[in-house]
């Protein structure tokens, strides 16, 4: 649904159409809200009559569509072209305020309820009606829908679209207000808010909530169904190449390639990548040459791009090796030439009297075919000449860069086409007796596409008897084979055969086995990262004389499996590929949350072994998963992490760690803490991070049930008879980060006060004159409360108090609290704040605590706050020197005798001290804060 305009039509065309749809006396303020922000909406339409006559003067084009259009020029060109192709009895248009289902198939399209057509532009043909209505749509049979044209007045109109059949599921895009994509109105905005134009289902259907006011129309949106009734699989097997217009590197599969797997950027971003091929000598690397001659390394695998110089020759359209021989052949648009790539060199053949060659492949028998996008046909090539004789057409409009490589398993060639006329890249194959191709599937279909280069790893006549020449082997193949007539290249004296395994991109749990019966030997099985690489998997004996392993990949990586003999022992086998989704926390970087007081059910039946975890309180000789713990709270706790409550059905073990999953370090482990089943405690300062291994002895695994619990320490002064002596410590006082919610609760009531139930901390001071003193919360957080009681000595309990009677000490909620002394008279102060940690202040209170003003003329101390060392200074003989803490326990002591000295502090943790010195008998008291 497009009409493209300009924007001074667009503002003039507006404001007309509203005006003559509503009178603005009659208007509510919302409506008139969305009249003005409709007339000052800026739309960036672009002029399809532009693009298409910039397209026709490029003509024919060996390059790639990025170097003349824009990405948004590119989508808004593919939409017109899929429009234009488009079946309009498929079209699906909603009935306006209905709530209506329609099945669905790929090719159909789905429009608003205007119907085709419609833009911007109030009043509009197509645009939907101003119905002041919800129109609900549900399509069956959907898997994928793309969008190529959007147009929704946001905020005031808006779409929301649910992964279900109805309107209870996962929402995946909400442009109305307060939705995840609030106030998108262009498909531009679409993109840039939800990160694509297509929507994916889980189950086959999504469903279509759009609400269209009674005041502004709209163009509302077009939508086609690019992969509808959950459509089949391929081959399993894949190709490699680059993206063009996303600039990406990665594979598809050739029977189902729709799906691009990106494997990794390329780093040719100048010129363009229009040249690549697989050695078949070495199916790991592939050889790259751009329009400009620079040439480089590409490991399939990970896509690692390895500049290696210039070849002395540009414009090369297409690369290819000759798999009878391994020579490598360059195609430009007019010319034949071969490329030494270890020389940097390039010969020619011949002229091959192609209009404009963008595309080389060569099959096992050394038969060569390029594609020409003039006249969009087939021709096949003369190696030796460099000769080319037309075939026939391709039976599609082509243009730009394309790809082409051959596939020996099935002695096809394939072209990674672009269909000019859907303006959409495709995988096709060709049938080199005519020229004929046919549509194997889109390649991103719907999304915006080019691969200028395409290739198959495809072995040379060399066995698999050495790892270079390893076969590929997928999930559920089985290979028969032998050792008899191989060499051996392992660590031990038995002839061996290599295979190599590379993942579809996900994850999984691959088992290899030589248990099915059909090995007649005593095997042997080894797992290697490369040829020579480490050996990451080994097994001897699983089934009796026979072997069988398991090994995490990471779904990208290419793992090398050597299959030999114990000893030098040789024969038949019969190897089978097995493969399951792993746990979701199998690995350390995938662990699963858990929390205080969770209990988790989990299993390591489908785990790997986590062989790179240190040991930890046991060994780690099983599978595992993870977990972890993340503790914000700030609050010091003891930790319990357990597998005792009964739910773990095996020998299991426990690690706890803290790091991070590439270096993690030991805090503790348990294998038998309850029988078989383990639990570890520990304790920490509540702002670390915690990994925690759930595996199991020897090789056990099973289910089981984890659960953490958590105990905060309470405070120092948590109890009344640890109560804080301001006496001590010197007032004004703060007591710094106090852990609130970690206090306990009170075992008795004052009179006058019930703090039953009430958890807080101590405080108690006996003046030594008359005054006043207050006490407050820094922080308050949840309930809160300061009160002051009398008290027969600083050694009373709770219900010995009595409520200070004074205004400002209520037995009520409070930040702070304020009250007259009397000197001589024992003081308690109780404090709560159960929400949170804070700093408690006692202030008002100079020089009547006892604290202050008992120094020693002549002596000095330095720093203060101290970190490490404190330094002493006295005219006089210092006798020695006391530090205690704010409980009045002695925590440092330290005999003197000399005018000067230093004591370190290093072990005391942070917060204040009282320090009492003794100097030719007199006693000073200071007070110390360690930082």
């Amino acid at each position: 649904m497009r009409k493209f305009t300009f924007f001074w039509f667009l503002l003039m065309a507006v404001s007309f159409s509203v005006n003559a749809q509503v009178n603005s006396s009659n208007l509510t303020s919302a409506e008139q809200a969305e009249i003005n922000a409709s007339a000052n909406f800026t739309s960036n339409d672009i002029s399809i009559d532009d693009l298409l006559q910039r397209l026709n003067q490029i003509s024919d084009s060996q390059e790639g569509i990025a170097s003349f259009f824009t990405t948004e020029e590119i989508r808004t060109l593919q939409a017109h072209f899929r429009s234009q192709n488009r079946n309009p009895e498929a079209d699906i248009i909603p009935t306006a305020g209905a709530t209506e289902t329609f099945a669905v198939t790929t090719g159909d399209f789905f429009f608003d309820p205007g119907g085709p057509g419609g833009s911007s532009t109030g009043g509009t043909p197509g645009n939907y009606p101003n119905c002041n209505c919800i129109t609900t749509t549900t399509l069956n049979g959907v898997d994928e829908i793309t969008f190529t044209f959007f147009s929704v007045f946001g905020n005031f109109d808006w779409l929301k679209i649910y992964d279900s059949p109805d309107t209870s599921g996962t929402v995946l895009y909400d442009n109305g207000p307060g939705g995840a994509n609030d106030g998108d109105i262009t498909l531009s905005d679409m993109i840039a808010s939800y990160g694509s134009s297509v929507f994916t289902s889980t189950g086959g259907s999504l469903t279509f909530e759009f609400r269209a006011s009674a005041v502004v129309d709209y163009g509302g949106w077009e939508a086609e169904i690019t992969n509808g009734g959950g459509g089949g699989g391929g081959g399993g097997t894949l190709a490699y190449g680059v993206e063009n217009v996303g600039g990406n590197y990665g594979n598809f599969d050739i029977g189902a390639p729709a799906v691009f797997n990106t494997v990794g950027a390329s780093p040719i971003t100048v010129n363009f990548e229009g040249a690549g091929a697989i050695d078949p000598n070495d199916n790991g690397t592939a050889y790259v040459i751009d329009n400009a001659g620079e040439a480089f390394s590409v490991d399939i695998a990970s896509g690692v791009y390895t500049s290696l110089g210039n070849v002395g020759l540009s414009d090369i359209t297409g690369l290819e090796f000759d798999p009878s021989d391994g020579t490598l052949y360059a195609i430009t648009s007019l010319e034949l030439h071969t490329i030494d790539i270890g020389g940097l060199t390039s010969t020619l053949v011949g002229t091959t009297g192609m209009p404009l060659a963008v595309a080389l492949a060569i099959d096992g028998n050394g038969n060569a075919y390029a594609h020409d996008v003039v006249d969009d046909s087939l021709w096949s090539i003369d190696l030796g000449t460099g000769v080319g004789t037309q075939v026939g057409l391709l039976g599609y409009d082509a243009n730009f860069g394309q790809g082409m490589f051959w596939d020996e398993n099935t002695d096809t060639i394939y072209i990674s086409a672009f269909n000019n006329t859907l303006f959409e890249s495709e995988l096709r194959t060709v049938d080199t007796a005519t020229g004929a191709t046919t549509l194997v599937g889109g390649i991103l279909p719907g999304g915006l596409a080019q691969v200028g280069w395409s290739s198959m790893p495809n072995s040379p006549s060399a066995t698999n008897d050495e790892c270079d020449n390893a076969y590929n082997i997928e999930c559920g193949d089985v290979y028969v084979g032998e050792t008899l007539s191989d060499t051996d290249s392992g660590s031990n004296p038995a002839n061996d055969e290599w295979f190599r395994f590379t993942g579809d991109g996900a994850p999984q749990i691959v088992t290899i086995s030589l248990c099915d019966g059909g090995t007649d030997y005593d095997s042997l099985l080894r797992v290697f990262d490369a040829c020579g690489g480490n050996e990451i998997a080994t097994n001897d004996d699983s089934c009796g004389l026979q072997s069988e392993l398991n090994f995490y990949s990471d779904g990208t990586s290419t793992y090398y499996i050597m299959v030999e003999g114990f000893g030098s022992s040789a024969g038949n086998f019969s190897l089978a590929v097995t493969c399951q989704d792993p746990e979701p926390n199998d690995l350390c970087d995938g662990a699963i949350a858990i929390d205080c007081g969770d209990t988790v059910l989990g299993s390591t039946n489908n785990a790997t072994l986590d062989d790179n975890a240190p040991e930890c309180g046991t060994t780690v000789t099983s599978p595992g998963v993870w977990y972890i713990f993340e503790d914000t709270s700030g609050l010091a706790s003891d930790y319990v992490v357990s597998l005792c409550d009964g739910g773990t059905a095996y020998d299991s073990k426990l690690s706890v760690y803290t790091g991070d999953c590439d270096n993690l370090v030991c805090v503790d482990g348990n294998d038998d803490s309850c029988g078989l089943q383990s639990e570890v405690a520990f304790s920490g300062d509540g702002n670390t991070t915690y990994y925690i291994l759930v595996h199991g002895f020897g090789g056990a695994t099973g289910d089981f049930s984890l659960n953490l619990t958590c105990i905060p320490v309470p405070p120092d002064n948590d109890e009344i008879a640890n109560a804080i002596d301001l006496d001590e410590v010197g007032c004004p006082f703060t007591d710094e980060d106090v852990a609130m919610p970690a206090a306990t609760t009170e075992a008795g009531n004052p009179t006058d006060c019930d703090i039953s139930g009430a958890n807080g901390v101590w405080y108690k001071f006996t003046p030594v004159a008359d005054g006043f003193i207050r006490g407050t919360i820094v922080t308050p957080a949840g309930f809160s409360s300061v009160t002051f009681y009398t008290a027969p000595d600083e050694s009373s309990s709770e219900n010995e108090l009595v409520l200070v009677d004074w205004f400002e000490n209520q037995c009520l909620p409070s930040e702070t609290a304020r009250i007259p002394y009397v000197a001589g008279q024992a003081y308690y102060a109780f404090v709560v704040n159960s929400g949170g940690i804070t700093d408690i202040v006692f202030d008002e209170c100079e020089g009547t605590l006892g604290v202050d003003g008992a120094t020693i003329e002549g002596f000095a101390f330095y720093p203060n706050p101290a970190n490490d060392m404190v330094n002493f200074t006295s005219a006089e003989i210092i006798d020695s020197i006391a530090i205690y803490n704010i409980l009045g326990q002695k925590v440092v002591s330290q005999e003197v005798n000399a005018t000067s000295s230093e004591l370190s502090v290093s072990n005391l943790a942070t917060g204040a001290y009282v320090m009492k010195v003794t100097v030719n008998g007199q006693v000073g008291t200071y007070k110390l804060i360690k930082k």
